[in-house]
């Protein structure tokens, strides 16, 4: 779902934001509020056989902390999810500031179509930190470490937990704002100096992300067959449960803001429509 960036792009934008209003207002787990009045909704006693004894089924408790842990786990998935299709958005930017940077290494250039080259890779670089501004799930921002740490959730019932890293773009980004472009020269040095770090920190971004986010998702696949267990075990469980479409939920915004925010191969989206990012992340 790329956007038109010769259009207005309204609808498809309206649309991507939707779905990330959707996946906010997800309850991960139960998709209920349990506090909610609501007809439909499924009733504690109609979702879990409650033992006539004094004594709670094990297997319910067991389900009940379950839940729990894939609340979080979903939640970080959404979140680490988000700040991927940031990274490589990010990336996608860099891929463009780098083709400009290689044309302004050309001594015949004149000086209109480096001032004119310059001036692209600044609008590029503030789009790519408007990026890093934007990415953030819930209020957690994984490219920005000066606004969050390392976001860690438990992930079994032991008590062991994973991990989505945070990263660091905005410094890297920044220093492109500070290239002397005037020369040939200058732009080489750009490109070896800044852009080479700029670069690095984004690819490693973009590869932590990828593993966090997979052990994430095997750790929600885990509980999801256990859970899928106890629900055969006899136990008047909604085995509708379904982390697995959180998740899939996650990973299609995920989808969907990559190919939105990665569909800059021109400067039109940012030159004739600078709003269209603001308000995709939040």
């Amino acid at each position: 779902m790329a956007i038109d960036s010769s259009g207005t792009g309204s609808g498809t934008v309206s649309q991507l934001r939707d779905t990330i209003t959707a996946l906010r207002g997800l309850d991960t787990i139960n998709r209920i509020n349990p506090t909610a009045d609501d007809p439909d909704r499924i009733r504690t006693e109609d979702s879990v056989r409650v033992s006539d004894t004094a004594t709670p089924d094990p297997r319910v408790l067991e389900q009940q902390e379950l839940d729990t842990i894939r609340q979080g786990l979903s939640d970080a998935s959404a979140a680490g999810n988000v700040a991927l299709a940031g990274s490589q958005a990010v990336s996608g930017t860099l891929d463009e500031i780098g083709t400009r940077l290689q044309q302004l290494t050309d001594t015949s250039l004149s000086q209109d179509r480096r001032t004119a080259l310059a001036a692209e890779i600044d609008t590029l670089v503030r789009q790519g930190l408007e990026t890093v501004d934007q990415a953030s799930f819930n209020g957690v921002n994984l490219l920005d470490a000066e606004r969050n740490e390392n976001l860690e959730v438990v992930a079994d019932r032991e008590g062991n937990t994973e991990t989505v890293r945070d990263q660091t773009l905005r410094p890297a980004l920044e220093n492109l704002q500070t290239l002397n472009l005037e020369t040939a020269e200058g732009a080489q040095s750009a490109i070896d100096g800044v852009f080479a770090d700029a670069r690095t920190a984004t690819d490693i971004a973009v590869r932590q992300l990828t593993e966090d986010n997979g052990r994430i998702g095997e750790r929600l696949t885990a509980i999801q067959d256990r859970q899928t267990e106890l629900a055969g075990a006899d136990l008047a469980v909604d085995p509708g449960l379904d982390s697995e479409g959180a998740q899939q939920t996650a990973q299609q915004l995920a989808s969907q803001l990559q190919q939105a925010l990665g569909d800059q191969n021109s400067l039109g989206i940012v030159n004739t429509r600078p709003e269209t990012l603001i308000g995709l992340f939040r």
